[in-house]
């Protein structure tokens, strides 16, 4: 091999990314990787555009920045988001430091922002090397996607571990700030001087909460009090810090369920474990007088995005805003989780997948999701039919059914989006007729820590008392582009109206 290319195998052997991969794999990519290199200055990636190359740091610095959506500057951090307040950079300068995994992973939008600080050379290379070669070696495929994940998971501790000083007003400086203000009081042994420190790294938050517990009860006057109001300052984080792990716990508890368990119990085991996060949250539940009496009845709602916060080390994603009517209202009014209709996963997306095939949802396909070896549905017509019987079934069974018509999701400023006939094809082609019952949320799209959920049901509608029993396709879509999607227009700015408050403010969980 030429002295550039044994320059290039010895960098990816030493990338924490190709670390473990076979030697003749790596090889492969050594031949293959080009370099470019980029002025002070220049901008590698830019987050929002399209990802179609992968990079690995040879020599130089790099300057990676998050920007939250509407923002004009970036703020930092190359994965997860950005809430509150300006933080630092994120500064890069150790070689095989990989950029761009957003390039290999649906859906395929750079994360963030690269930036050269000085002359810097990056080894390159496009996203066709890797699905190509993933077709010829099945067998890297495998090993290939282990360190997807790998690098995803690793972004998000990165992340995580910055948690106080990005998003909660950089409380490590806060807290040595109010340290410094009692110095001549307190002994430089005291092991609060650690407490910055810990607060610095999300591994060792857990090590800051233990010292402040015992400091709280076993230190001096000095140590009790500065650990007391310390200790104070920190609810939000040990708050977040409980729900990012809540979340993790209840995707393990579906994803690793036995294969002996039944969707059923796992849908309800999965709902209490939500009830239980959201009960630490605040919410607002109105309408409950509205619910039918006995089940078998399609709820429908307005979809929110997720906040990135929620996002797991797989890219997946805990959809709230229908948990959140699953566990709260449905599973507490009948007894029993509802099944959902979710969109049938891209091929890429292999946690959700496996998340949503255990829970037994009811899939309906997007034009972008080609079938595969092992779907025989081939046809739009035979999909159709499969997500008609198989909700038909389900509402006979006396199960509900959970919908989001808009087919996709937004922000609570933008809810709701027009409106899919799906659900309301479904009600008008079973007897006996299911009701629709209209559910509208707000805020979930937020911080659960600081902002006040809402979810409000409606008067249910049965479609026969709009449109009588010859519904066809015109007829409908008039309804549900008009009547139904003006209602719910009101519907969610009803809901925001209830969730708005002051930033910060408190108040007492309601369900009225």
């Amino acid at each position: 091999m030429s002295s550039r290319v044994d320059r290039e195998l010895d960098l990816l052997r030493n990338s924490p990314f190709f670390e473990g991969l076979d030697p003749e794999h790596i090889e492969h990519f050594a031949r293959l990787a080009r370099t470019e290199t980029f002025e002070a200055g220049d901008r590698i990636i830019v987050q929002g555009e399209p990802a179609t190359l992968f990079y690995v740091l040879v020599e130089g610095k790099i300057e990676l920045s998050f920007r939250k959506p509407g923002d004009e500057v970036p703020h930092n951090e190359e994965a997860g988001p950005e809430m509150e307040g300006q933080a630092p950079p994120h500064i890069v300068g150790h070689p095989g430091y990989p950029v761009g995994w957003a390039s290999i992973v649906e859906p395929h939008r750079y994360r963030a922002t690269a930036v050269a600080r000085e002359r810097t050379e990056m080894l390159v290379l496009s996203r066709d090397l890797f699905e190509e070669y993933t077709k010829e070696r099945p067998d890297f495929g495998l090993a290939f996607m282990r360190r997807v994940l790998w690098l995803i998971g690793n972004h998000l501790r990165m992340t995580r571990t910055r948690l106080v000083a990005t998003r909660y007003g950089n409380v490590p400086r806060t807290v040595r700030s109010l340290l410094q203000q009692n110095a001549t009081a307190l002994s430089v042994t005291s092991p609060l001087h650690k407490i910055p420190h810990y607060l610095e790294n999300r591994l060792t938050l857990d090590d800051a909460r233990r010292t402040l517990e015992v400091l709280k009860t076993d230190g001096d006057e000095v140590e009790r009090e500065l650990a007391a109001q310390i200790a104070d300052l920190l609810d939000d984080v040990w708050q977040e810090v409980k729900i990012f792990q809540q979340l993790q716990g209840i995707y393990d508890l579906v994803a690793n369920a036995p294969q002996t368990m039944s969707p059923e119990e796992l849908r309800s085991r999965s709902c209490e474990a939500f009830a239980e996060l959201f009960e630490g949250t605040e919410y607002i539940i109105r309408g409950e007088e509205n619910l039918p009496d006995e089940p078998g009845h399609i709820f429908i709602m307005n979809h929110l995005s997720n906040h990135l916060d929620n996002l797991l080390p797989n890219d997946f994603i805990l959809t709230l805003d229908t948990h959140f009517v699953a566990s709260m209202i449905l599973l507490k009014k009948y007894g029993e989780a509802p099944v959902r209709i979710v969109r049938k996963s891209d091929p890429g997306e292999y946690g959700h997948q496996k998340f949503y095939d255990r829970l037994g949802y009811i899939y309906v396909y997007s034009g972008h999701v080609d079938p595969s070896d092992d779907d025989p549905l081939t046809s739009p017509e035979q999909r159709r039919r499969l997500f008609l019987d198989t909700a038909r079934e389900n509402l006979r069974n006396g199960k509900n059914i959970v919908i989001c018509p808009e087919g996709t999701s937004t922000e609570t400023e933008n809810s709701p989006l027009p409106f899919k006939t799906g659900a309301f094809h479904l009600a008008a082609n079973i007897q006996p007729e299911p009701l629709l019952v209209p559910i509208a949320v707000a805020n979930f799209d937020k911080k659960l820590t600081r902002t006040r959920t809402v979810a409000v049901v409606h008067e249910p509608i049965r479609l026969s008392e709009h449109l009588g029993e010859n519904i066809e396709g015109r007829a409908l879509r008039e309804f549900v582009n008009g009547y139904v999607y003006n209602r719910f227009q009101d519907y969610v700015s009803e809901a925001v109206r209830l969730g708005a408050k002051a930033s910060g403010s408190a108040g007492p969980r309601l369900s009225t």
